[in-house]
């Protein structure tokens, strides 16, 4: 068979077919179908994770199954969390990355075990963060997923914010074959466990090109006195060919629509505050000057920040949402399962001698 030259990066590649996610030609992102701009509006968190995992809407009843599913394996053993207290790793994402691999979990029949995993994603963050820093643990609280998650992070007890965190979650649940996607779908070809299929995909939630710069615009934004700073700023950017952090993304090239129903969120509880007119010049002046559009991130971290999220629990959040997505992927990879082997064009010397 003749092999096929394809673009670095495997941008525009189509590499195999999914029935999880996709981006209408109008700039939708639907996940089975549904836009997720109604999903945010009319569903919640639990409903939009089954229909990801499994497919379609629940109803109530296979709905309340999904939760108490979930709910029968929270908590983490005293002696994990000895553990976590001797490690002290202060790198959430590492630390999650090493709890979820070494686990001791109940289950070993796949569909069991990751909803299992998933349902540990929010104590390993918090247990982590705390036991790092010299605090208790905090004690759950009975509660939907995100209020329970929300409280984790956090310490208070706010259903109202919580329902807002659950709406970002579900903006982070599923985008197609994005970095950790494919990376777990790579692992997952081979047959591996899910274990080692999520530890792939926890791994590439260390870079700043995916999942990991939103811990960081918050930072760039505070470096401004105000939206003509900022604009400055980004003019010097562009003059030095640098990037922009919060902006560029594969799929959307005129208009991320998660960022702006993210951006109008915002607005709803924050109001027109000094942070998000900062941010909205800097939108608009990387639109006039490259047509960039910001993505999910840019607006974000402003709106953890709003909702009294530490930073460090931002890209935290990002797995501890998109692990629904990865569940569905590694189902969805081992129907019809080819092994994942692409071919390279050598570019290195030939003919050396010894």
């Amino acid at each position: 068979m003749d092999e096929i030259k394809v673009p670095k990066g495997l941008t525009n590649v189509i590499v195999d077919q999914t029935a999880i996610a996709t981006t209408d030609a109008t700039g939708n992102l639907l996940y089975r179908g549904y836009k997720v701009a109604a999903l945010v509006d009319h569903s919640d968190f639990e409903s939009t994770a089954y229909l990801v995992v499994n497919g379609r809407m629940p109803d109530n009843a296979e709905r309340k199954d999904f939760i108490d599913s979930l709910r029968k394996y929270y908590g983490v053993s005293e002696q994990v969390q000895e553990v976590i207290s001797i490690l002290k790793e202060k790198d959430l994402m590492r630390s999650l990355r090493s709890l979820v691999s070494l686990y001791p979990y109940q289950n070993t029949e796949s569909d069991k075990l990751m909803l299992e995993m998933a349902a540990k994603f929010p104590e390993f963050i918090s247990l982590s963060y705390r036991l790092a820093n010299g605090l208790k643990p905090l004690s759950p609280i009975d509660g939907t997923f995100t209020e329970r998650f929300y409280h984790l992070i956090t310490g208070k007890i706010d259903p109202e914010k919580a329902r807002h965190v659950g709406m970002l979650m579900i903006l982070y649940m599923e985008h197609e074959f994005n970095a950790s996607t494919f990376a777990l779908r790579v692992t997952a070809s081979t047959l591996a466990d899910p274990i080692s299929a999520f530890t792939t995909a926890l791994a590439t939630l260390k870079g700043p090109l995916h999942g990991g710069a939103n811990s960081e615009i918050l930072d760039f934004f505070n470096k401004f006195k105000d939206g003509d700073e900022a604009v400055k700023y980004v003019d010097e950017q562009i003059a030095k060919g640098e990037k922009v952090m919060g902006f560029g993304h594969r799929i959307y090239k005129r208009l991320d629509p998660r960022a702006q129903q993210v951006k109008a969120k915002l607005k709803e509880i924050a109001g027109d505050s000094k942070v998000l007119q900062i941010a909205e010049a800097v939108e608009n002046r990387m639109w006039e000057r490259k047509s960039i559009p910001a993505n999910l991130d840019f607006y974000a971290a402003i709106y953890m920040d709003t909702l009294g999220i530490s930073q460090d629990f931002y890209t935290p959040l990002f797995a501890a949402s998109r692990v629904f997505g990865w569940i569905a992927h590694y189902k969805e990879q081992l129907v019809g399962n080819k092994l994942i082997r692409p071919s390279s064009e050598y570019s290195g010397p030939t003919g050396l001698k010894l």
